[in-house]
């Protein structure tokens, strides 16, 4: 926060990284800050003064040294955790009650509360703040609608963009914003974070957890929940090359019974996973294993692919995955296809 108390904090922020990674924690904190700083010094030169733990000021020498984790005990940080700070606007996919699930999308509708948001003289301090999570579910009109606040900027305003997925972003977004790169934890900080949020999870699970969810916590977690352990094996042994018709009839019927959009997600995330390991085979030996016999079984897979065929097989699964989910295609028969390099080949061709 060093350019903050300068003064010269960028109007804009993408804040990307992994999913689960405390990318929006990061984004709150950071609103926090500024907006409680604006709400104890009226002028901007007072700003650097403010001390980050809360009461305490802060040489504005060591401004850029403090804690963003701030008071959770402060009016500011209760109003903004419940959503109701007059200059903070968070922007989300809306919740669709009737599916009870989080919708894909933000619409433009929802996109067009930003400009005019931050066009607005500021409530209670000197700053306005919004926070999208996440840019990368915003359609393509909701996309524009963005553009021009970031063209042209208000004063004593900015954005936070939390972004999963930088390449699903407008280039014209990105370059007008100043990107925050977060890193998955190492394994032992993902086991002190896993252990703080998630006691109930058995910490010898922690080493498969860690490799299943790519080092974010957050979705170690929802993998713990929807048995994304279990998937991840199931669709291994159902792609092996010497799986009985039984085995993959099985687990397709499995993954046919699932109504849940978000273990659907998961079931997706180990596909994906399997062949990223499949594809990278025998140049990912240094990943940690997620179970016994899984270095076997990738092997097993991979090895009577070459390379060029195992990036077609997995450039062709992840479009029928989209097409399945856009279209609400038949899921037994999209995960017999993708169980099969070959079919998938045929029905790509």
């Amino acid at each position: 926060m060093h350019e903050f108390a300068q003064g010269r904090m960028h109007h804009a922020h993408l804040i990307t990284g992994p999913k689960g990674i405390g990318k929006a924690t990061l984004a709150f904190r950071l609103a926090r800050h500024i907006l409680s700083s604006g709400a104890q010094s009226q002028t901007l030169e007072e700003a650097p003064s403010f001390s980050l733990f809360g009461d305490e000021p802060v040489a504005p020498k060591m401004a850029e040294k403090a804690s963003i984790a701030g008071d959770v005990d402060s009016p500011i940080f209760k109003r903004i955790a419940s959503g109701s700070h007059a200059d903070l606007l968070t922007l989300s996919p809306a919740y669709d009650a009737k599916k009870q699930v989080e919708k894909n999308l933000i619409t433009v509708e929802e996109a067009r509360q930003v400009p005019s948001f931050m066009s607005l003289t500021p409530a209670e301090g000197l700053w306005r703040v919004v926070i999208i999570d996440a840019v990368d579910q915003l359609n393509t009109q909701a996309a524009n609608a963005l553009l021009k606040i970031l063209e042209e900027p208000p004063a004593k305003a900015i954005l936070f963009l939390i972004c999963h997925r930088p390449g699903a972003v407008l280039p014209t977004i990105r370059s007008r914003c100043r990107q925050l790169k977060l890193q998955p934890p190492d394994a032992a900080a993902f086991s002190t974070i896993l252990g703080q949020i998630a006691p109930s999870i058995e910490t010898h699970e922690y080493a498969a957890l860690y490799a299943l969810a790519q080092g974010s916590p957050g979705h170690a977690i929802t993998l713990y929940e929807d048995e994304g352990l279990k998937w991840y094996e199931g669709w291994l042994a159902a792609m092996m090359p010497d799986a009985s018709a039984e085995t993959r009839q099985k687990f397709a019927d499995s993954v046919a019974q699932v109504k849940a959009p978000a273990t659907w997600a998961v079931i997706m995330h180990g596909w994906r996973l399997a062949m990223q390991r499949i594809s990278l085979h025998p140049h990912g030996d240094d990943d940690a294993p997620i179970f016994r016999r899984e270095a076997q079984m990738l092997a097993a897979i991979a090895e009577r692919l070459n390379p060029e065929a195992r990036a077609a097989w997995l450039e062709a699964g992840n479009t029928l995955i989209a097409q399945t989910e856009t279209f609400h295609l038949d899921k037994r028969q999209s995960i017999r296809l993708l169980m099969s390099p070959e079919q998938l080949a045929m029905m790509a061709a």
